[in-house]
């Protein structure tokens, strides 16, 4: 079953499905086997999560003027774009624009696995598109919520030698 936001994606042909191509908000899109990105995240982690983070960055850009909307109206439909993607269940538990820190709770993300115990990839799109929505470097901290959820705290980078 579709999503609504899919759904309203596909009304306003934004989501197409056609001849082995997948199109979301004109971006094309591939499917790959979880997996296989939770073994690539572990090659070089570094390079990893700064391709992630500044696709993501990128990617928040083009949907925001594609939605029409700002940066801080993108926050409901980076929700919906999350779980669309498989990453899992985006719920945001806490956000101060003006202090640029959040707390967000995935659940039911399909890179969780007892084989996969690093979120890498969940942490470097959660800092671009924080980046994206804050106007700022950000940096994401991880904790246990349980067996199917993950808690991310994100917090304004506040010291010059922290990594970016």
């Amino acid at each position: 079953m579709l999503s609504p936001f899919l759904k309203k994606l596909l009304f306003v042909r934004q989501f197409l499905i056609d001849n082995g191509k997948i199109e979301i908000l004109g971006q094309n899109q591939i499917m790959l086997p979880s997996g296989l990105l939770a073994e690539m995240q572990s090659i070089d982690k570094d390079k990893f999560y700064s391709v992630v983070k500044k696709h993501i960055q990128t990617s928040m850009q083009t949907y925001a003027k594609k939605m029409g909307t700002t940066s801080s109206g993108i926050i409901k439909s980076s929700q919906d774009i999350f779980e669309t993607y498989g990453l899992g269940q985006f719920k945001l538990i806490k956000l101060d624009n003006t202090k640029k820190t959040a707390i967000v709770s995935i659940s039911q993300s399909s890179l969780y696995s007892p084989k996969n115990k690093e979120e890498i990839l969940l942490e470097a799109a959660l800092d671009g598109m924080f980046s994206f929505l804050f106007k700022t470097n950000i940096k994401v901290e991880s904790k246990a919520n349980g067996k199917q959820s993950k808690q991310f705290i994100i917090n304004k980078r506040w010291k010059k030698w922290e990594k970016t």
